[in-house]
């Protein structure tokens, strides 16, 4: 089941099942949307705020950037 936990501007943060996603545009100048998998910690607090919420963003794109990933990169079709 999906459900739609959080959406700010062109963000959405969803629940599909037992596993937490965030849709974002990671574009600057141009639109790049991308889709990441977060915890459900992350989840949670995101829906508090949009300082939470830009936070969280922050935080997965040093993890893709550690990864090896570009985060400004669209990974959706």
């Amino acid at each position: 089941m999906n459900e739609k936990m959080y959406e700010l501007a062109d963000l959405e943060i969803w629940k599909r099942g037992d596993r937490y996603f965030v849709r974002y545009d990671a574009g600057a100048h141009q639109i790049v949307m991308r889709e990441d998998e977060i915890s459900a910690e992350e989840a949670a607090e995101a829906v508090q705020s949009e300082t939470a919420v830009t936070n969280m963003l922050f935080a997965l794109q040093k993890r893709l950037i550690q990864a090896g990933i570009d985060p400004y990169v669209s990974n959706t079709k």
